[in-house]
């Protein structure tokens, strides 16, 4: 798997870089000021890996981080890693001939991170089973309100009536024991007045009495209705009155969950701000009984949030007609069945065991020791002095602790004095520096044992090491800086690569205590390497780029009008052109300091051209039609760029010819060179300064080779080649480089090309060759 590309926010300088992609061949290179956000890339790179941030990583507002990275599959996808039966059947099909996936570190605070895929066609899908889910639960939670409050409303009504119920059968419990007693006192009575007197009253009570009578029934026959509308809703009414118990305890259990996280989160801030250890103690404490709380919390509010997630399942089901019984059932069924599927996070933890390592390569810190004893080493001590340098030695002379363990020394001497001879001619290949002219350095490392000096250690064994060269020997730390710099660089890089399983280095300015000629060998070493780890650099260095592979780089540079808290932003090679001078600066020196590399300057086949793209485009030229390649294309940062270019190598005493296109700007400059450097010595202007008949170099190209090997595809083009890359804002520089590339590693060779283009290039070729002296 390999890393491809990444994006970062929240870190440091860096809001939000955008995606940037790393270079295809394994090496990226990072270019930019000092504090233009460069290292910072790197560390946060190393801690997407190690999920480790401090508070300077923070941005002044406070934000976390948020750092992604795509991962490439090689030769596989993503069926090959994940359990398809795990995905959601909506997701099998579109992932199956995946090929790569984006996953995604953030963190809550300095201690609580997450890691979690965060591919789009993932998050788009489980995104919209989300807000689906959220619709349905927003739906259920209607309903369940809607229900509560209908019946909560019947209750009371029942409850007015029951008590309005109450007061008619007492009253009319009454006006029947005053009937009665009427009824008695009119069958006592003689006199007819008094008859007629009871008579009266019975006739009035019974008038009362018998509309309380009918007022009673229709009460009774509302509160009837009133309550066969109430046991209508039946289970649902209880199921909504369990569904508010339950979701209010939810509710309790998440503020008290998320009241303890920010607490946690406020006394590791002010741990982290605190120098004085009684306070630190105290903090401590503090955080590691919160932290102890927290999981208890944690435990309780995910049991409560799964009894939510039960009953709003079991609510939906007897909303629409089931049983409660049936209806919990078939939950407890669906989710068993749904902790089988992947979440985000889930698949994050799957990927992660399958990532590279990542590993920040640190000055000085696996330097060789002089001596390391044979018991550390069979005790894997890894914090003694030395421990991971001579481990690395170890690795790359395909020995282990074990070795040293058989009794023969006469066997463990020959091997290690034929492994000094080995592990010397491996340095060799990549360090060229010599001490004087001839003299080179050698390492070597012997088995010698203690004698009785001290008497602790007497008899007991020990490895020891040399750095050796034609006067002396001396210890790896009676060498130089520059020296054992390169040494432990050698060995970590070396033995980092015969490792099984793919790494990504990230490296803050390699060599920065090495010669010129020596950073040329980390390049070399890079290069070497480059087939099994991936290495992402800072440098400041034009040692540490490579003329012909600009696609290599990103530059790193702050926004413009923003001062101090100004952002970072990251520009790849296609976008070079946008960068500040500052930025680009080792990028200018490269292309001008070839000039005088290997003594450059005393052969006469100079040929200054106007921009990089020329440059490209000429080298990959040169190598398909020309005859002889010693040709020294000197690029100028563009065609007004060429005055100060030629008055250069003019002061230089160099022998040159100039290119130049056949745009106004370049006929411009040819009647100034012409009027200036040459002042009109027509043999000269005529073999020394060559101007081109097209605009761009592009334009030689015919318009099916421009769009089968530049553009890498089919479309109708009316304008010219250049005109097309200027009108769709492509890079030239870019497009070059490919070209360049894919020549110079044979994938186009002359007779992929037509005859147009052929005929072309060899007549520029040509008179190039004439001009520069051939």
């Amino acid at each position: 798997m390999k890393l491809s590309a990444f994006r970062i926010r929240n870190f440091r300088s860096m809001v939000d870089s955008k995606i940037n992609y790393l270079s295809i061949d394994n090496i990226t290179a990072l270019i930019g000021q000092n504090e233009s956000g460069k290292t910072s890339i790197l560390e946060a790179l190393n801690s997407f890996s190690n999920g480790i941030i401090s508070e300077d990583m923070l941005r002044s507002d406070s934000a976390y981080p948020v750092i992604s990275c795509y991962f490439e599959f090689s030769g596989k996808f993503l069926k090959d890693y994940l359990d398809l039966n795990k995905i959601p059947s909506g997701l099998k099909k579109k992932l199956q001939k995946k090929n790569g996936i984006w996953l995604e570190r953030s963190w809550k605070n300095l201690a609580t991170t997450t890691f979690k895929c965060s591919d789009t066609e993932f998050v788009e899908f489980y995104k919209e089973q989300n807000e689906s889910d959220q619709t349905r639960v927003k739906n259920i939670y209607r309903n369940i309100q809607q229900i509560n409050s209908k019946t909560n409303d019947l209750r009371a009504e029942i409850q007015i009536i029951e008590k309005d119920k109450i007061e008619l059968i007492k009253e009319t419990e009454e006006l029947t024991k005053r009937l009665n007693k009427i009824q008695k006192g009119l069958d006592k009575a003689k006199k007819p007045d008094l008859i007629q007197s009871y008579q009266h009253e019975h006739e009035a009570a019974n008038k009362i009495y018998s509309q309380k009578k009918i007022d009673l029934d229709e009460i009774l026959k509302i509160l009837n209705e009133k309550q066969k509308k109430l046991e209508a809703y039946g289970e649902t009414d209880q199921l909504a009155v369990r569904f508010l118990e339950i979701k209010q305890i939810y509710n309790k259990e998440q503020e008290n969950f998320d009241k303890c996280n920010e607490e946690l989160q406020y006394f590791e801030n002010l741990y982290n701000k605190t120098i004085n250890p009684k306070e630190t103690d105290v903090l401590a404490n503090n955080i590691d009984y919160l932290k102890n709380e927290q999981g208890k919390l944690e435990y309780i509010f995910y049991e409560a949030q799964q009894k939510l997630n039960f009953i709003e399942r079991v609510a939906e089901k007897v909303f629409v007609g089931k049983n409660t019984r049936v209806a919990e059932s078939e939950v407890k069924i669906e989710l068993s069945k749904q902790l089988d599927i992947y979440t985000l996070e889930q698949i994050g933890d799957e990927m992660s065991k399958h990532l590279p390592v990542f590993e920040f390569f640190e000055d000085f810190a696996s330097l060789l020791p002089n001596r390391i004893d044979l018991a550390d080493l069979f005790d894997q001590n890894t914090f003694i002095e030395g421990y991971k340098a001579v481990n690395n030695f170890l690795t790359i002379s395909g020995l282990s602790a074990n070795f040293f363990k058989q009794e023969n020394d006469r066997i463990l001497k020959q091997r290690i004095e034929n492994l000094n001879g080995e592990i010397t001619i491996d340095f060799h290949e990549f360090w060229s520096q010599k001490i004087g002219t001839q003299n080179k350095i050698h390492l070597n490392f012997e088995l010698e044992h203690y004698d009785n000096s001290i008497p602790e250690k007497s008899g007991k064994p020990y490895l020891e090491f040399w750095i050796k060269d034609n006067y002396e020997r001396l210890y790896p730390k009676q060498r130089s800086r520059g020296v054992r710099w390169f040494l432990s660089f050698y060995l970590e890089l070396k033995a980092i690569a015969m490792s099984k399983q793919m790494k990504v280095l990230l490296i803050d300015e390699p060599g920065l205590s090495l010669h010129a000629k020596a950073q040329q060998d980390v390049l070399k070493v890079f290069e070497n390497l480059k087939k099994d780890l991936q290495i992402i650099y800072c440098t400041h260095s034009t040692q540490l780029i490579d003329r012909e592979k600009m696609f290599r780089i990103l530059a790193v540079e702050r926004k413009e009008g923003e001062g101090v808290y100004s952002q970072s932003i990251i520009l790849d090679a296609k976008s070079l052109k946008t960068a500040n001078n500052e930025t680009m600066m080792p990028v200018f020196s490269v292309f001008s300091g070839h000039i005088i590399k290997e003594n450059k300057l005393i052969k006469n086949q100079n040929l200054v051209v106007d921009d990089i793209s020329t440059f490209y485009y000429l080298s990959a030229f040169s190598k398909l039609i020309g005859e002889n390649s010693e040709i020294h294309f000197i690029p100028s940062s563009d065609v007004n760029g060429i005055t100060v270019m030629t008055n250069l190598l003019t002061g230089w005493r160099t022998n040159f010819s100039v290119l130049l296109p056949g745009s106004i700007e370049g006929q411009k400059i040819f009647d100034e060179l012409k009027n200036s450097l040459f002042i009109n010595k027509k043999d000269l202007i005529d073999t020394k300064l060559i101007l081109m008949e097209e605009e761009n170099i592009v334009d030689l190209f015919s318009k099916f080779d421009f769009k089968k090997h530049i553009l890498n595809k089919r479309i109708g083009i009316p304008e010219s080649n250049s005109e097309y890359i200027e009108i769709n804002n492509l890079s030239k520089n870019f497009l070059a480089s490919q070209f360049a590339t894919m020549v110079d590693t044979g994938v186009i060779q002359q007779n992929h090309l037509d005859e147009q283009t052929i005929e072309a290039v060899t007549a520029l070729i040509r008179k190039i060759e004439d001009s520069v002296g051939f």
